[in-house]
């Protein structure tokens, strides 16, 4: 209360207090407009990342439920002397009673033109048909295969504003998915051709899972209940159920080559007809915006680091490939992620 007599009048900012009050609030919008301006760069960057790897996570979860599926139908009949199939012509002379099957489960390095690391082909049961008679038949047999390959987009997966020749080249992962009315494998004999000609036709039935995938490794092995020191099925990333088809394991150098069937030998070579207990499926996956700052517009494959031909060759040599390709990718600042698992295969009956 003022004094009497004297007039009382309110107490307002001095210029000096008004210019401090605005220099704190310009800092703290500044800091504020910076703080949005990270999160903003850190949502945009995450939001990419995410986006790539969960393309790349979805095709890691197609190829382990389709392997996890695969099927030979083996049963079982004659052998002749010469290990021949079993035939009702006059002269046949049972020798042995073994596996057979018309399908196969093949993988390895080189069973596609210009393959990026491992291919698998095999045949499942998928119900899948593109005639509308067969839509009501259950367990049909569907041709499936996964590869990688390093070229430019394909026109007919392209937006129709897209500039014809702005072609992107990127590594992608590629799923073979044929109808069961194609399905060839019966009327072929000892060859890939049941996959090799719907590969090369003039629409193949194949479709891109997932860009950016610069590697996949497929590894028959044995479970953790039956490996044994002596005991392999591809130390080389190479299975064939079809023997006539197989290549060579370089371990069994004492004459149990399990890709071959001497005469003199009655009992079937272990991958004969028969399914791998067990598949190790490996993924590696890089970023949209690395592999943009990598290619830009070349159509070469971009230098990520490592060379293709010295990894991944040898399944002992796994662990430390996956190294050696994660620090060549860390040094070249190439985001990226491994997907790795052992795929049981529910058909598998192993028997040694």
């Amino acid at each position: 209360m003022g004094k009497p007599g004297s007039a009382s009048s309110p107490h307002g900012f001095s210029l000096l207090e008004l210019l401090v009050a605005t220099t704190v609030l310009i800092i703290i919008m500044g800091v504020i407009v910076s703080l949005t301006g990270q999160i903003n760069r850190a949502w945009a960057y995450s939001s990419a990342k995410v986006e790539s790897f969960q393309d790349a996570r979805f095709a890691f979860e197609t190829i382990t439920r389709a392997v996890s599926g695969a099927t030979l139908n083996t049963y079982y009949d004659y052998y002749g002397i010469n290990h021949e199939r079993r035939t009702n012509a006059t002269g046949f002379t049972p020798s042995t009673y073994g596996r057979c099957s018309e399908l196969e489960f093949v993988t390895g390095k080189n069973l596609v033109t210009n393959q990026v690391t491992h291919a698998a082909f095999f045949q499942t049961p998928l119900d899948y048909t593109q005639t509308p008679n067969y839509s009501h038949l259950g367990g049909l047999l569907n041709a499936l295969g996964f590869y990688i390959k390093f070229d430019k987009e394909d026109d007919a997966t392209r937006p129709s504003f897209a500039p014809a020749q702005n072609h992107r080249y990127r590594y992608r992962l590629m799923e073979l998915h044929q109808p069961t009315e194609n399905l060839s494998v019966y009327s072929t004999n000892n060859s890939h051709d049941w996959f090799v000609s719907p590969l090369y036709a003039s629409s193949p039935p194949v479709r891109v899972l997932a860009e950016n995938i610069i590697a996949c490794v497929i590894w028959p092995k044995l479970s953790e209940e039956t490996q044994t020191n002596t005991s392999f099925l591809s130390s080389n990333f190479e299975y064939d159920s079809n023997i006539a088809n197989a290549q060579p394991d370089p371990r069994f150098l004492n004459g149990d080559d399990p890709t071959a069937w001497p005469p003199n030998k009655k009992s079937q070579p272990p991958n004969m007809n028969q399914l791998p207990p067990v598949v190790r499926i490996v993924l590696i996956a890089t970023d949209e915006r690395s592999m943009l700052r990598l290619q830009a517009a070349s159509t070469t494959a971009p230098d990520l680091g490592f060379d293709y031909a010295k990894v991944f060759q040898n399944s002992s040599n796994l662990d430390a490939d996956l190294k050696t390709v994660g620090v060549a990718l860390a040094s070249k600042h190439i985001n990226y992620r491994i997907f790795q698992t052992d795929v049981a295969i529910q058909g598998a009956k192993w028997s040694p």
